[in-house]
């Protein structure tokens, strides 16, 4: 290599959020060469953690919460890096005001509002500091946006800039672990990308993208002594904040209210020196004159370059929910886009990013690099009893988690099409654990004694894929007699009792899930035998 050419490396990652973050530190753990590339100078994306000067609380602008029961890769990842958690301070009542002109009227929650979310001691960043710390900083670039990609074909030539200077980067394998949307806005291609990715690139909305979030400290959470929880819901035309939060992190005596504001982007923009003062007699007018005079923080996610695309701050909030063919890999298995949005199950949150680092980590590491771990079946006959077990577990939790994912999505105000986002995330979350699964059982699930490959099925797939008989008629026929039974529903008419065709339409929801499920878990065990097969050539 001539001394000025510049190197092809194996897989650059762009985007240092829990997405790139967490891919770079499982290639690193497996010996892939790989470099991070993050436009900020900070790490962690929308992972935004601030202390307050004067109380010392852990302030989290971005992200907050996971829940540990729908959730289970963050919840796992937290254990293995041995982080703590505590669960959101929910008891009391909340506070609804529709009218500025009347009282907020106090209505119980039982069992609060945020149905188990918990929050990571010291903030979210804690989770960032603990992937980064994991890889070596030389693998990581910051400050460098990434502007154009040009395909030579045996590698790409990525084009990045620092500041006002221009530099480029080969690599065999890219990961765009950036918002869909940013990908489709900032960054060029040549050739341009095959219609049918930049099309589902323009498509996925950035979750919380063009939200703004304030938090507000105290000495002391004294809205709890009159028996409030913190949580409000402001629903009336001259809203500042739409929704209330007890914020306080625990680890002091000290209190703070965080929300997120009920203006959009423009009104924000335009009310910007008298943001402070109109957020402070919102508080007020919620939990009296104690919550004047806070510390005051707030973060306006429209206004970051690279969280919120021209589409998002232009467009009303929307569901991630990104087309499955968007998981997959293009440009013959050397392009993929990862983030949060892209994930199969918890779309948006941290669990999503974390689902979509090891949906493409598992592209990118040969499943013949797996090895079986202490305790784990040895024999085919004992892989597949383990995998049915598995199955029939989620099998008997879902109806647990349907009624987590209701709860939660209604305390977020998320009751459009309610039905069906709590079913798909109660499926998706159980595929998410099956493939799971699968994965772990895969050194002898590949061990030679699975059968041909016939017309692209694996011998085992019609095996694996019989455990879920039955499932979606009888998970569909449960949500219908929950939500006919359930008081919270009673006010959503629609919900509560579903007519003809909105079943018939969720119903086809999960018969697509069910179908992307399938295919990919076929497509995993035909990838091992493929891989398996390649290795033993080159041997």
């Amino acid at each position: 290599m001539a001394a000025n050419e510049v190197p092809v490396l194996e897989v650059v990652i762009v985007g240092a959020g829990l997405c790139g973050l967490a891919l770079a530190r499982t290639l690193h753990g497996q010996g892939l060469p790989f470099l991070l590339v993050e436009a900020r100078e900070r790490l962690g994306g929308r992972v935004l953690t601030r202390r307050c000067e004067v109380t010392g609380q852990a302030l989290d602008l971005g992200p907050t919460w996971f829940w540990p029961d729908t959730e289970p890769r963050i919840a796992a990842l937290l254990t293995e890096l041995g982080l703590e958690s505590v669960p959101q301070s929910d008891p009391g009542d909340a506070l609804w005001l529709t009218d500025p002109n009347r009282e907020p009227e106090r209505r119980e929650e039982p069992g609060g509002i945020h149905a188990g979310a918990c929050r990571i001691v010291g903030g979210a960043v804690r989770l960032v500091e603990a992937l980064a710390a994991a890889v070596p900083r030389e693998h990581i670039l910051t400050g460098h946006a990434l502007r154009m990609v040009h395909d030579r074909g045996a590698w790409f030539e990525l084009q990045v800039v620092h500041g006002d200077r221009a530099s480029t980067l080969r690599a065999r394998r890219v990961v765009l672990a950036l918002p869909p949307r940013l990908v489709h806005e900032r960054v060029a291609f040549d050739p341009p990308l095959p219609t049918p990715l930049a099309d589902l690139l323009a498509a996925t909305p950035t979750w919380m993208a063009a939200a703004a979030k304030s938090l507000t400290t105290y000495d002391r959470p004294f809205w709890r002594t009159a028996g409030h929880s913190g949580s409000a819901f402001v629903r009336h035309v001259q809203a500042t904040l739409g929704e209330v939060f007890d914020a306080s992190d625990g680890a002091t005596d000290a209190g703070a209210l965080g929300g997120f504001l009920a203006l959009n982007a423009s009104q924000r923009r335009n009310f910007e020196r008298g943001l402070p003062l109109l957020i402070e007699s919102q508080l007020a007018q919620l939990y009296g004159v104690e919550a004047h005079c806070g510390q005051s923080y707030r973060l306006d996610w429209a206004g970051e370059a690279w969280t919120c695309s021209d589409a998002d701050r232009e467009s009303l909030p929307a569901w991630p929910q990104a087309d499955p063919a968007l998981r997959g890999g293009w440009l013959g298995g050397r392009l993929y886009v990862g983030g949060s949005e892209t994930a199969g199950h918890g779309a948006g949150h941290m669990e999503g990013a974390l689902d979509a680092a090891a949906r493409i980590t598992r592209a990118l590491v040969l499943p013949g690099g797996q090895r079986a771990m202490a305790g784990m079946p040895v024999t085919m006959e004992e892989a597949v009893a383990s995998f049915i077990a598995t199955v029939s577990g989620c099998r008997e939790s879902a109806p647990a988690h349907y009624r987590q994912h209701v709860t939660r999505l209604m305390s977020s105000q998320s009751t459009a099409q309610l039905t069906q986002h709590a079913l798909l995330a109660t499926v998706e979350q159980v595929y998410s654990e099956t493939l799971a699964a699968i994965d772990a059982l895969m050194p002898v699930l590949n061990s030679g004694d699975a059968g041909p490959v016939h017309l692209g099925r694996h011998g085992l797939t019609p095996k694996l894929l019989a455990a879920f008989q039955g499932w979606n008629r009888k998970l569909l026929d449960w949500a219908l007699e929950f939500n006919a039974t359930s008081c919270a529903l009673s006010n959503f008419p629609e919900e509560h009792q579903p007519d003809a065709e909105l079943q018939r339409v969720i119903a086809l929801d999960l018969a697509a899930a069910w179908r992307e499920f399938a295919l990919t878990l076929n497509e995993r065990l035909v990838d091992a035998v493929t891989h398996t097969g390649f290795m033993q050539e080159s041997a």
